[in-house]
């Protein structure tokens, strides 16, 4: 296997080629990572330790670098994270929060709107802001209550009414 134990006791790396033919398959394939570790000859223990994190193409929100993909199982959620400050979010709300904030950074406080007809920032389409349904959890929470005080209820009538 390429990945052989050197004679200090430590996993040798794989050589540049393979590392990089390893991300093409991990991040541009629908091989399963047994496939791939299997056709590069690699343990799939060694095939994640080679694969790197997959650039996103959005800034960390904390301005502290570039957010990734982890791996394929976040990237197919569209789970994003920044290495160097462990960010972590959906990729559609920090684009939401980027998108926010850089509309906040161009306007001035106290400065005239844009005339009738005008969009506010050159080349720029309007969005409409999509928030997310409420939570129906409160809902839920109150149905199985009374659900529950109901049926207590029953059998507390049918057990007082026998006596």
């Amino acid at each position: 296997m390429t990945d052989s134990i050197g004679s200090d006791g430590a996993r040798s790396r794989p050589a540049a080629e393979v590392a990089a033919r390893a991300n093409e398959l991990y991040w541009h394939s629908d091989e399963s990572v047994n496939q791939i570790a299997r056709s590069l000859d690699l343990s799939k223990g060694m095939l994640y330790e080679i694969v790197t994190p997959l650039p996103a193409g959005i800034s960390c929100p904390h301005r502290c670098g570039e957010l990734v993909w982890s791996n394929r199982t976040a990237r197919d959620r569209n789970f994003v994270c920044c290495t160097d400050c462990d960010f972590e979010d959906e990729e559609d709300q920090v684009r939401t929060l980027l998108d926010l904030r850089e509309d906040l950074e161009g306007t001035e406080l106290g400065a005239e709107p844009p005339p009738e007809g005008r969009e506010p920032r050159e080349g720029r389409e309007p969005r409409a802001i999509v928030l997310d349904p409420p939570s129906l959890r409160l809902e839920t929470l109150l149905g199985i209550a009374a659900l529950t005080g109901l049926a207590a209820g029953l059998v507390l009538g049918g057990f007082f009414r026998r006596r």
